[in-house]
């Protein structure tokens, strides 16, 4: 018998404020006042600072001198530093899914394709559109079977999921992130790994160019 366990309220405090900080709901440099959050939260300050100092390890927040703990800034040097990593692990990536890609994940890498391209040019539907972008990419990871490699670009993606929604909001981005990934898949099916690689370089170079820019835009 599977015992099912139920989550504990640090978790369920863990995962609410994780998700308003990486929407950007909690602003960034906004301090995390705990009689203020235990309050809202209707949970004692126990399960609240566990939860904070889970969100600390994961760089989510960070503490301050005086007590306390604020959502950091995202800068610049941050957006390179990330990028620079996921570019290496997300080239591991499309090592490994050249060695193990089957038919069947070609027509799931294709049929996102299509959906992406019936509502690319909707102004309407670019939560959806960033929605199909994140899913690309999980369905790539997917193919690669490599489960730690996967957990790391996962957790980079958090810093800078708010400014990646941004750029699905930017008709030139969408559709120049729409066409690489097109030309991705195209690559996987003729077996040209080298060029595959290449082309995802040059995607996470420009989108590094564009969400840097989006740092400097927020500090206006």
């Amino acid at each position: 018998m599977a015992i099912k366990k139920k989550k504990s309220i640090r978790e369920q405090v863990y995962e609410y404020l994780k998700s308003e900080i990486v929407s950007g709901k909690i602003k960034e440099e906004t301090r995390i006042v705990e009689e203020e959050y235990a309050e809202k939260l209707n949970v004692s300050r126990t399960p609240l600072r566990e939860a904070l100092r889970m969100l600390e390890l994961e760089g989510l927040v960070e503490a301050r001198e005086k007590g306390g703990v604020t959502i950091p800034k995202t800068t610049k040097k941050d957006v390179e530093e990330v990028v620079k990593i996921r570019v290496a692990l997300e080239t591991l990536i499309l090592e490994e899914i050249f060695k193990k890609v089957k038919d069947e994940d070609i027509k799931e890498l294709e049929d996102n394709i299509i959906y992406t391209k019936s509502i690319i040019n909707d102004e309407s539907k670019t939560d959806e559109v960033f929605k199909c972008f994140s899913k690309f990419n999980k369905l790539l990871y997917k193919i690669s079977k490599l489960p730690r490699v996967i957990s790391l670009i996962n957790n980079l993606n958090l810093y800078l999921k708010k400014f990646r929604k941004i750029s699905a909001e930017n008709k030139e981005r969408r559709l120049s992130a729409y066409e690489d990934h097109m030309n991705i898949v195209n690559l996987i099916k003729s077996g040209n790994k080298e060029k595959a690689i290449e082309v995802n370089r040059k995607h996470l170079l420009e989108a590094k160019e564009f969400l840097k820019k989006q740092v400097d835009e927020e500090t206006k």
